[in-house]
């Protein structure tokens, strides 16, 4: 198996250069970050990962406070009478640092999420495409490097070509390898599902066997996702047809009665349907959308 090739930056090497080498001593601090990189399959190393934040939010926090100085310098020039303490500039510059810094750790609870999805959702084709491996007494560690090399497009050949690196490259037996992908894996069902593998080979069980009645588990876990996504789908489009169209339009219609009586200005009235059309209904819009999208299963 080829090694993969790491395009660094100048950015990444100028942050190791400068913070890397002060972080000496004190990565123990952050082993659950560690393990946050490995679940969120990032291919940096927590001292990279943290050179480079530390440094994004330094830059952000100089930039802001250069902005902020160049602002004040416009106010008092061409708004005199609108005072700019500096201490302002100070506070959005440490405001932007802590924001950065926190941005980037938050990015990754979402990238270990949208990982957990995806291995989940491809876990059921893997599952029956290393049973019909197994089948023909193929070896787990050959189980998984045909899986990594296959054309199948599924989410799960990164992790599989992870495990064969460990084996081919790294000299490991298959069961720490698997162990080792099970402890970086974001999914409880994916763990469970390699740990059932070690405990099945080393116990000298059926592997054939146990990847069968999970695989046709799986799927049948799949199916009820699909279906209860259905159902959720059919809620969402009531949703919306309350919410941006028979709400608005009979919210549109009692202020055109109210207006009639007089009791609304026909200003007033022009203001409220362009703020239903402009900004009420596109935000109700915009959050039906993104029920949609969180609920919907990966491919």
């Amino acid at each position: 198996m080829s090694t993969i090739k790491r395009n660094v930056s100048f950015r990444d090497k100028l942050a190791y250069k400068w913070i890397g080498t002060r972080l000496e001593g004190r990565l123990d601090k952050f082993e659950d970050l560690r393990r946050q990189l490995r679940r969120a399959g990032v291919n940096q190393s927590l001292r990279m990962f943290l050179s480079v934040t530390i440094f994004n939010s330094v830059f952000a926090a100089i930039l802001v406070f250069l902005i902020s100085l160049i602002l004040k310098v416009l106010l008092a020039i061409l708004l005199p009478n609108i005072p700019f303490p500096i201490i302002l500039a100070f506070f959005f510059a440490a405001f932007a640092g802590f924001a950065t810094y926190n941005w980037s750790i938050l990015n990754l609870s979402f990238k270990i999420q949208d990982r957990k999805r995806k291995i989940e959702a491809s876990l059921p084709i893997a599952a029956s495409y290393m049973t019909a491996m197994a089948s023909a007494g193929v070896t787990p560690d050959k189980i998984f490097l045909s899986l990594s090399k296959d054309d199948l497009d599924l989410y799960l050949k990164e992790d599989a070509k992870k495990i064969a690196r460990d084996v081919e490259i790294f000299n490991l037996d298959i069961i720490r390898a698997l162990e080792a992908a099970s402890k970086r894996s974001p999914s409880s069902i994916y763990s469970s599902f390699l740990e059932g593998i070690v405990s099945t080979f080393t116990s000298g069980g059926d592997l054939q066997l146990y990847l069968q009645t999970t695989s046709e588990s799986l799927m049948k876990e799949k199916l009820t996702q699909e279906k209860a996504y259905i159902e959720t789908l059919g809620l969402l489009a009531e949703l919306f047809l309350v919410l941006c169209i028979v709400a608005p339009t009979f919210l549109v219609v009692i202020l055109a009665m109210v207006a009639m009586q007089g009791s609304i200005s026909h200003d007033g009235l022009a203001a409220f349907v362009v703020t239903i059309g402009f900004i009420i209904i596109p935000l109700f819009q915009s959050v039906i959308i993104i029920m949609v999208d969180g609920s919907q299963p990966m491919d």
